[in-house]
């Protein structure tokens, strides 16, 4: 193909598609299937009668099913999302309610996150999570020549604690900073007084302080220097395993942690099997692939905001620090340095409801890159 028909195509798809965010999530996704098999191909054998590629074919599965949802999610203009904020906020707050309910949540391993029905599952949390920083994003925007009044910049925070209340009581603490960190974030972005972002990470600070000395189980899981002489099973084997890869890896599916030495390898400790059988460069790798995915949303969240579309611009930084922050605080735990709690990371980790989200996500970046390019353009574009 000649440069001329290389460039008249690329020309065709700008106006739809941002061509650097879609390799960049293709290579992301692709990714993530191999280590996903990779970490889960012993576990699913002994399992499922021999079958080493139940949950890679299950993670294929959530895939398709999330490109048909998210298919639709092109078609919906971003303005939609910010006309229908307050709605969509509750009706996933409801989900939440719902959770706590005996008769319809459903509990694994000491945790009630899911909702069943009718043998199919799904994790409300993952869905509040996006749709709150929706609204926080939208609310910013409506109030961006007020927010520096306590008045206006308490109120995301009561919205917070309404949420942070239901998730505490599945318990879900990992979603609950997630949130947090989240709404301190933007809020800084959208310019609110340093003093009063600062006042309420004090406040928060404390309250989290709170909730570990009410949870006596919580205070272990800070014990990050002798983890294997204090009960942390998971975080000792973690570390064993990220350890034992050194700077090149022992090789693609020659962990020796996921022969169930290590607890969740294809969940939440998937980060230590990539590191083991791929080293510091397989770390290295998905760093990069993650900060090129941050760098791509802020660059198309500060047109945005260029071109007039405040909400967009928001909503496109919210979500790439979401996706991003979840990658390495999981990161962080697998590591030691946060506290072991569950916290799966994104297009990695086997489950559906994160997959859907973050696959949502990552629509709703490509539907403000369009938005965007219409707009300065000036384009009849639909």
């Amino acid at each position: 193909m000649s440069n001329k028909s290389k460039n008249d195509l690329i020309n065709i798809i700008k106006p739809f598609f941002d061509i650097s965010l879609f390799f960049i999530i293709f290579t992301i996704i692709l990714f993530g299937l191999l280590m996903l098999w990779s970490a889960s191909i012993e576990f699913s054998s002994n399992t499922f009668d021999g079958n080493p590629f139940y949950y890679l074919f299950k993670q294929i599965g959530y895939l398709c099913f999330s490109l048909f949802v998210c298919s639709f999610f092109l078609c919906i203009s971003t303005e939609t999302l910010k006309k229908y904020y307050i709605i969509f906020l509750s009706f996933f707050i409801f989900l939440l309610f719902l959770v706590t309910l005996d008769s319809l949540g459903k509990k694994v391993g000491g945790s009630t996150r899911w909702l069943s029905f009718s043998g199919y599952t799904i994790q409300p949390s993952e869905f509040f999570k996006l749709f709150y920083i929706i609204w926080l994003c939208a609310f910013l925007d409506y109030k961006k020549n007020s927010i520096r009044k306590a008045g206006v910049f308490i109120v995301p925070f009561i919205w917070f604690s309404v949420g942070a209340i239901l998730l505490i009581l599945q318990p879900d603490f990992g979603s609950t900073a997630v949130l947090f960190f989240m709404t301190l974030l933007l809020l800084f972005i959208a310019n609110a007084k340093v003093i009063h972002i600062f006042f309420a990470g004090f406040i928060g600070s404390l309250g989290g302080l709170l909730v570990l000395l009410t949870h006596p189980y919580m205070q272990a899981r800070f014990e990050f220097f002798e983890p294997c002489n204090n009960g942390g099973y998971q975080l000792c084997h973690s570390l064993m395993a990220i350890g034992s890869g050194g700077i090149f890896g022992k090789g693609l599916g020659a962990s020796t942690s996921k022969l169930f030495f290590l607890p969740a390898a294809h969940t939440d400790f998937i980060f230590a099997v990539l590191a083991e059988e791929l080293g510091i460069f397989g770390i290295f790798f998905i760093v990069v692939l993650f900060y090129l995915f941050i760098r791509k949303c802020f660059f198309i969240g500060d047109r945005a905001i260029r071109v007039g579309l405040i909400f967009q611009g928001y909503l496109a930084y919210g979500i790439g620090m979401f996706i991003t922050l979840q990658v390495f605080l999981s990161m962080a735990v697998n590591l030691g340095i946060a506290p072991t709690k569950g916290l799966v990371m994104p297009l990695f980790s086997y489950g559906g409801s994160n997959y859907l989200v973050s696959i949502l996500s990552i629509t709703i970046v490509f539907r403000i890159y369009r938005d965007v390019y219409k707009k300065s353009m000036n384009s009849s574009i639909r």
